[in-house]
């Protein structure tokens, strides 16, 4: 019997992974250079794992404000920066983080209420709890209290000083957000974004009554809003397919090629479409963007980095519980909670809401473990909403596998994006960490592949022009947000 050909093709550039991380890359190199790039995944359509499963939550970085490290912090202030810099001008009424004039000559990131846009401009409200909360008041630590005013007053100062009337993003025709040293050093006793309208007094009563308690509490109104992330995916597919972007999807991995001799080279990829016939790529340089796979390709591509793989218990409710998004900040896990609100149409009539809260397990835990996540979400939710009110809608919950890289002290879980590239080799590996960042893993991408290729940039059009047929393509591509798909919307 004769076996059957192979195809052979040759590409500048092969992107394993079509989660944000791949697409975003793809775009901004299809739309800065003129290489050709071809984007392959496993799955049915783009997007398809953690990139659909997550609340939906752009961070501009309050949840990370009271964190020790301001890594984390300081890397989603900067995604602001060049999410603004390099997509609200080219993604024109679809990127719709934008700078706004909040006073003469005092320009500030906001989110342009528009239908279709990426963003929502509903913020997402911080409930700050004080020493009478259940948080404190129930603490076995004494210096519970000590600790919390610290990460509290760390909270108030990083936001003041990156969004309050202290920075001014706009600066030479540039958005340009504030440096490290000017967040660290800021130091004063008030925010300009605490909200007094008692817009949580409510929710907040019914989770202090939960614990025979009644108490007072800050809430932080800020810069955080929801996203659409399939509408972001798509843009961006889109985008890249004007540009001469091959997307494959239900591609498998075969084998990696990977020569022998000297520093580590993919040689080439052997992969098998979707109709089981074998494909041979080369490319001068291959991006390596898979989020959970990379647990199986460090070896082969000598990558001396450690992984984590976990995920965390979701919960969807139809309608929504509230028409709000607010998370609690505490100085223990077992007290935080998130609330995001979405639409199930572009009207705004019918929506839903996701809940989680910080806690994870291991992605191998067994499913008595799963169920206790479950229950524990549950019981939080029921304590601001009520049981009756939380029963009564449609629940479904599911898992959302999160890869991580561990950082030096291990027992710290590490957020921010990971790029690592060796020069003598033809591969770069990226991790997001989180689905903000996907502007910045971008950029910083593109140009460690311009380094790499010695590739120049290319004056393109200045702004993206809608096709419907890209449109349509991107949107049979592209997986519709989990929560939809689970409530049978296809989006």
């Amino acid at each position: 019997m004769m076996t059957p050909a192979t195809a052979i093709h040759h590409y500048d550039i092969v992107i394993v992974g079509g989660g944000i991380a791949g697409i975003a890359i793809a775009e901004l190199l299809s739309r800065r250079t003129d290489l050709r790039i071809k984007v392959i995944d496993h799955a049915a359509q783009l997007g398809a794992g953690t990139s659909s499963k997550l609340e939906g939550w752009f961070h501009a970085g309050a949840l990370y404000s009271g964190n020790d490290d301001a890594q984390t912090f300081m890397n989603c202030v900067n995604g602001i920066e060049d999410l603004i810099n390099y997509y609200s001008h080219y993604f024109v009424c679809r990127c719709n983080m934008v700078l706004k004039e909040r006073r003469p000559d005092l320009f500030v990131p906001a989110v342009n209420c528009q239908e279709g846009g990426w963003f929502n401009a509903a913020p997402v409200f911080y409930i700050l709890p004080n020493q009478n909360s259940p948080d404190i008041k129930l603490s076995r630590f004494k210096n519970d209290v000590v600790l919390w005013e610290i990460q509290r007053q760390r909270v108030l100062n990083r936001i003041e000083a990156a969004f309050g009337p202290q920075h001014n993003w706009l600066q030479g025709g540039q958005c340009r957000a504030p440096s490290y040293a000017q967040i660290e050093d800021y130091r004063d006793d008030g925010c300009s974004l605490l909200d007094t309208s008692g817009l949580l007094d409510g929710l907040c009563e019914e989770y202090d009554k939960a614990f025979g308690l009644h108490s007072s509490y800050e809430v932080l109104k800020s810069p955080d809003v929801s996203m659409n992330t399939a509408t972001i995916m798509r843009d961006l597919v889109a985008g890249a397919i004007a540009r001469g972007v091959d997307f494959e999807t239900k591609v498998t991995i075969e084998n990696l090629i990977i020569d022998q001799f000297g520093p580590t080279r993919v040689k080439s990829v052997l992969c098998r479409n979707r109709d089981g016939r074998v494909h041979h790529l080369k490319a001068r340089l291959f991006v390596f963007a898979v989020g959970s796979d990379f647990k199986g390709l460090l070896q082969r591509l000598n990558l001396r980095v450690r992984l984590k793989m976990i995920k965390s218990a979701m919960v969807v409710a139809s309608p929504a519980l509230a028409p709000i998004n607010f998370a609690r900040m505490s100085i223990r896990d077992k007290f935080h909670f998130n609330h995001f609100v979405h639409r199930t149409d572009g009207c705004g009539s019918c929506q839903y809401s996701v809940v989680a809260n910080s806690g994870f397990s291991q992605d191998d835990a067994n499913i008595e473990q799963d169920v206790a996540d479950v229950d524990a979400l549950l019981e939080q939710a029921e304590m601001y909403f009520g049981k009756k009110e939380l029963y009564s809608r449609k629940l479904y919950s599911y898992d959302c596998v999160k890869t991580e890289f561990i950082s030096e002290e291990e027992e710290k879980r590490r957020y921010s994006y990971w790029i690592e590239l060796n020069k003598d080799s033809n591969y770069i590996s990226v991790l997001p960490g989180k689905f903000s960042f996907f502007p910045t893993v971008a950029y910083q991408t593109y140009v460690k592949v311009r380094e790499l290729l010695e590739v120049a940039e290319v004056s393109g059009c200045k702004k993206y022009v809608p096709n419907q047929e890209n449109e349509q393509a991107a949107k049979d591509l592209v997986a519709v947000h989990y929560p939809l798909k689970i409530l049978g919307d296809k989006g």
